[in-house]
């Protein structure tokens, strides 16, 4: 796993919100959700782009 990608724990942490509130930006469709060999990751672009939105802070 490189830089580019996030497991669950580590983009709670770097959005400095919880595994829940996580799960709400996923169900709401503001974030996606990848699966590979049976864990979850995000892309830390992805992520970026959606602090700079300002989505809600």
């Amino acid at each position: 796993m490189n830089s580019k990608w996030m497991t669950s724990d580590q983009a709670a942490a770097y959005l400095g919100k919880t595994r829940n509130a996580l799960w709400l930006l996923v169900s709401r469709g503001l974030l996606i959700k990848r699966k590979w060999q049976g864990r979850l990751y995000f892309k830390k672009t992805e992520i970026d782009r959606l602090l700079e939105g300002s989505y809600g802070n």
